[in-house]
């Protein structure tokens, strides 16, 4: 559950996010979102103001005027004036198309936006996830090398083990705790970079939210790379922002080869002018009138054809990144699913040894309180056990970043 308000955080809360919770929290707050977002408000604007630009112009005037000459005169002057663009070589009509289509592509960064930031949440909550994982093995470590040093210090008093063996259980616990510190310091590193991703303040005191996910990498599957890239060319909005700039780009040139047609606008006039006579009467005047009138280019000096060629220009680089832009996708998309096969085989294969080496390590903990095994081999197990702790989280989280990855190309739903 989102424990979050709209209002914000204190920074007295301790605010439990899962990853779902944090993506949502991140899409309302971060600043590339909501200035993706603004963007995308002040194309709506634009593409509101080209379909205005159909509807005709109204203006009123009015005015007074006075005359001090040989005689003495005034008179006042009032009309309603109109223009309507009957045809102005489609540039209106193009106007409109081109703000359109950049009110989507707007909108689609709107999505690109959150998918940027997605990747650096998931990235940023999946490694303290990983490092909270961690302390808590390491914690059972500590307490098991205490146990031992405690026991130790007894035996060495007694004279059941050599000094040296008890020196090793001291430096052995003193490590643990060590590597307790450290990884304590790290979750706090990646606490303020994820803190600074959602636009929280950084004093908040933010927790992450295990996965309930009980699926063991055994149960794991990557998709087949032909239907993650046909899923992905659907959704990813990289490509059809490409698509939709080859379509501006083209509206582009059609705007100006709009420069070499006429125009043709249609005006009216409604008014008039009111004359008092020294009789106390008045005059009026009608001054209503229509008009039609056409403009045609003729020469402006090479600026429409200068336009037209710059516009040509920009259309054949637009489809030239247009191309490039696919096959960044294609190769990004491989070596994503490549990264993603090969940390869920290695995945599989250091779960296996975690456990057969948790398993080990017990068997000769249990061994050395009974005095069957020295205590270097005991702590050789500890290292090996460790080792193969490491292997297994770093694989486990590799996998799972790569998968919810793989779910941002395709559009799927984020979460664990």
């Amino acid at each position: 559950m989102l424990l979050l308000v709209c209002s914000g955080i204190s920074a007295q809360d301790t605010v439990r996010l899962t990853l779902d919770s944090c993506l949502r929290y991140a899409y309302g707050h971060n600043l590339q979102v909501r200035t993706a977002v603004l963007n995308q408000e002040s194309s709506e604007v634009g593409l509101t103001g080209a379909k205005l630009r159909f509807l005709p112009s109204v203006s009123a005037s009015a005015s007074q005027g006075w005359n001090w000459g040989g005689q003495s005169t005034s008179a006042m002057q009032y009309g309603i004036n109109g223009s309507l663009t009957l045809f102005s070589g489609l540039s209106n009509l193009r106007n409109l198309q081109q703000s359109r289509s950049l009110s989507e592509q707007n909108a689609l960064k709107v999505q690109q936006a959150e998918n940027s930031v997605a990747a650096q949440v998931v990235q940023a909550y999946l490694t303290m996830l990983m490092n909270e994982e961690r302390l808590t093995y390491q914690q059972e470590v500590l307490e098991t090398s205490r146990q031992q040093k405690l026991e130790g210090e007894v035996k060495y008093q007694v004279g059941r083990i050599l000094e040296s063996d008890y020196m090793l259980l001291e430096a052995n616990y003193t490590s643990a705790q060590a590597e307790i510190d450290n990884t304590r310091l790290t979750i706090e590193e990646n606490r303020s970079s994820l803190l600074t991703l959602l636009g929280m303040e950084p004093s908040v005191r933010l927790e992450v939210v295990p996965s309930s996910d009980s699926l063991r990498a055994v149960d794991r599957q990557v998709i087949p790379f032909d239907s993650l890239l046909a899923q992905a060319m659907r959704t990813m909005p990289d490509w059809q922002i490409s698509q939709l700039e080859v379509e501006s780009a083209r509206l582009s040139v059609g705007l100006a080869q709009s420069a070499f047609l006429p125009t043709v606008s249609l005006g009216a006039n409604l008014g008039g002018q009111w004359i008092p006579d020294d009789g106390n009467g008045s005059e009026s005047i009608n001054n209503s009138s229509i008009s039609l009138g056409v403009s045609i280019p003729l020469l402006n000096r090479g600026i429409s054809y200068t336009q037209l060629k710059q516009s040509k220009i920009a259309l054949r680089e637009a489809e030239l990144q247009n191309n490039q832009t696919l096959i960044d996708l294609e190769n990004d998309l491989q070596q994503l699913h490549l990264t993603a096969c090969q940390a869920l085989n290695r995945y599989r294969a250091t779960e296996a040894l975690a456990e057969a080496y948790h398993a080990s390590y017990e068997v000769y903990v249990l061994k050395y309180g009974e005095g069957a095994v020295t205590t270097v081999e005991m702590l050789q197990q500890q290292s090996n056990y460790l080792s193969a702790l490491n292997d297994y989280l770093q694989n486990k989280y590799t996998f799972l970043l790569s998968e919810k990855q793989l779910d941002i190309y395709t559009g799927k739903n984020i979460a664990l």
